[in-house]
């Protein structure tokens, strides 16, 4: 059923109803509800970032005080420091306790702070009350009687203390360091024999809030769980506490909207992920600053809107006309083709559309009158090049078999001569010929791109046979059950191009006969392990670090140096994380002059299996 309304209308009432009907009323009702709603989802997502940003934080803080906790450990189980626990005051003994001292300050003291610049100085005190102090990276005067004293007011309340612990801010002559103490045993009697105590500086702690929150947040705080303020951009607010009534009064309110005062602050915490401590992060953003550039930039984008839709329905009003006087015009040539008059003078569309569809139309319309013997000419033409796809179609089929005939004539030319070989009592011949066949069987025939453990050792001990062969000293572990490799997925070539680095770059690269190459298997809960182990002389450190850089990060070397010729070693990594993903691949688990481990992570078959369902 045709509407008569739009029968009787011209194409330019059309097109003007449908702009206005279907355009331009769904995008005011759609423009009012978005503009409602904008205000709402702006601050949401204000509020969802600023707690982004305080977890990142937090993350960080977290790690950065589990490192320290992770460098002092070693502590506890040095020969020196269990020595100096169990020292006791002896007026006849007063200079082997200074050699003792000053081998703790010089050895395990100078190499703790040799490799942090965040701390400002440490002690170590023992049951005795005898202690040994370093602070020589204190470049201003400072009291030790100080510091000793507030040594032993921790000592003695060491039973209220927990093995490692962080106590907060104190200031040590003007300067604010954060405190953190670690409890030493002794390991015969497993007793509390002393106690280590390490100022940090709190600059670490500042970058770490510099880089993350300041730029967002205009206040930032950091308290304990007695609301004392361990960092604050102001070191007038360090050590003092916090009091906001909202924050203390509910602890686990994750944020809330102060708008008591002359401009709505967004306040924001949460708190440090951490046994030994427990820290909140509170920080807080004036609501205008986070919202100010949305909201103009919405604002921005309505107003844009609006002139862009009262230009395009000025523009579609002239494209409408000159649209319809085009086609009108060109309804009148053919009602002329209609009565035979194929002589039409060539005349061209309305000049905005010389170079689009309807001068397409135009020059189609003239072509069917004027050049039939032309279209005639494409149609053989096209015939022609069918022809001509057909024949190279049927060449690449021919190429194609003959790819497949040249291995076949390289295995029976092998076969030939592992026949002679046999014949002539040449065993070393016929061994590597027929370890050389099946590598290439696997190398060329097999077209699967994920295969078990257990076919890529059945190439691999093809492999080795060889360079056995090569190498009367060469002497081959392979230590995999085979109950394992059939339960373990691989790429296909992934330990070969592994075990040819080790033979050039560990052994022939330094003028070394191979030796030794150890290939073990090992079962973890959630992958399963391979190390391929040699003697040669490993690589620079630089080297190590490099690409093991490039297997976390799945990228390329930077390096032009010797390592992009272990590029191998990356393409097998890169293949084994595009098949499986994270974390399988490889890592130069050790490399020194005594050899290299490689070590590769494969996932089990019910892991791929489970992936595919």
């Amino acid at each position: 059923m045709r509407i008569p309304l739009l029968r009787r209308t011209s194409i330019k009432s059309k097109l003007a109803f449908i702009i206005l009907f279907f355009v331009c009323t769904p995008l005011i009702v759609f423009g009012y509800f978005w503009y409602e709603k904008t205000t709402t989802s702006i601050e949401t997502n204000a509020i969802a970032y600023s707690q982004l940003l305080l977890k990142q934080t937090n993350q960080y803080l977290d790690f950065y005080l589990a490192d320290l906790e992770q460098a002092t450990a070693p502590i506890q189980s040095n020969p020196l420091v269990q020595r100096y626990m169990s020292l006791e005051p002896q007026p006849t003994e007063k200079y082997k306790q200074f050699q003792l001292s000053k081998q703790i300050q010089e050895e395990e003291f100078s190499n703790i702070l040799n490799g942090r610049s965040d701390i400002f100085g440490i002690s170590l005190i023992n049951k005795n009350a005898m202690q040994v102090n370093n602070y020589s990276k204190v470049n201003k005067f400072l009291d030790m009687n100080q510091v000793r004293q507030r040594t032993n007011e921790l000592w003695r309340e060491v039973d209220q203390l927990d093995t490692y612990k962080v106590m907060g801010v104190e200031f040590v002559q003007n300067t604010p360091v954060l405190t953190v103490v670690r409890k030493l045993y002794d390991n015969t009697t497993y007793e509390t024999s002393g106690l280590l105590v390490i100022h940090l500086q709190l600059n670490q702690i500042a970058k770490i809030m510099n880089d993350i929150t300041l730029s967002h947040f205009k206040d930032v705080w950091i308290v304990d769980k007695e609301n004392k303020i361990i960092y604050h951009p102001e070191d007038s607010r360090l050590g003092t506490t916090y009091t906001s009534d909202v924050f203390l009064n509910n602890q686990e309110e994750p944020f809330y909207i102060d708008k008591e005062e002359s401009q709505s602050m967004l306040m924001v915490q949460h708190t440090l992920p951490s046994e030994e401590m427990d820290w909140r992060i509170i920080a807080g953003v004036p609501m205008s600053s986070i919202m100010e550039n949305l909201i103009h930039l919405r604002n921005s984008t309505i107003w844009i809107g609006l002139i862009l839709i009262g230009a395009a329905l000025f523009f579609v009003g002239g494209f409408s006309y000159s649209l319809t006087y085009s086609l009108e015009n060109l309804q009148k040539l053919m009602k002329r083709a209609e009565k035979g008059n194929l002589n039409i003078e060539r005349k061209k569309p309305f000049p905005l559309y010389q170079n689009d569809e309807v001068s397409d139309l135009y020059d189609s319309f003239y072509s069917m009158t004027h050049k039939l013997d032309h279209l005639i000419e494409e149609v053989h033409l096209s015939k022609l090049k069918e022809k001509e796809m057909e024949l190279k179609t049927r060449e690449s089929e021919l190429l194609a078999m003959q790819s497949q005939i040249n291995p076949h004539f390289l295995y029976n030319t092998l076969e030939i001569i592992n026949s002679h070989a046999i014949i002539e009592n040449q065993m070393m011949i016929s061994n590597m010929t027929t370890s050389l066949a099946d590598m290439f069987r696997y190398n060329v025939s097999n077209t699967k791109k994920v295969v078990p453990l257990q076919e890529e050792i059945a190439h691999i001990k093809a492999y080795l046979a060889i360079q056995k062969e090569r190498f009367e000293e060469l002497q081959v572990i392979l230590d995999i059950p085979e109950s394992d490799s059939k339960d373990v997925w691989t790429a296909r070539i992934t330990l070969q191009p592994i075990l040819e680095n080790a033979f050039v770059h560990g052994y022939e690269e330094h003028s070394l006969s191979p030796q030794f190459i150890g290939i073990y298997g090992k079962k973890t809960k959630h992958y399963y392990q391979i190390y391929v182990v040699d003697r040669g002389m490993g690589m620079d450190p630089d080297v190590k670090e490099e690409f093991n850089y490039a297997f976390m990060h799945n990228v390329d070397v930077k390096s032009t140096s010797k390592s992009t010729r272990r590029i191998g070693l990356l393409n097998v990594h890169k293949r084994l994380n595009a098949h499986f993903g994270s974390p399988y691949g490889l890592n130069i688990y050790q490399s020194s002059e005594l050899g290299t481990v490689i070590q590769i992570s494969l996932p089990y078959h019910v892991e791929e299996q489970k992936k595919e369902a």
